[in-house]
């Protein structure tokens, strides 16, 4: 089985498995205005914390995972 790691795209760090909720992968979607044959999409790897604290805190609100349980 191969070894894989995750590194968080906000803070640099390592992922390490045993988190409630790492490891958490965001998508981003570019040209959404345009047709989908134009869209694309990349995926990157963050620890919950570091995403959950990026967000303006309005829309942090929307980020519940501790109240789906």
């Amino acid at each position: 089985m191969a070894l894989v790691r995750y590194h968080c795209a906000i803070c640099g760090g390592s992922i390490e498995e045993g988190s409630q909720f790492d490891p958490c992968g965001v998508s981003i979607f570019s040209n959404l205005n345009k047709p989908e044959s134009q869209q694309l999409e990349q995926m990157f790897f963050t620890h919950y914390e570091c995403f959950r604290g990026a967000l303006e805190p309005g829309t942090r609100d929307y980020l519940n995972f501790e109240d789906q349980r």
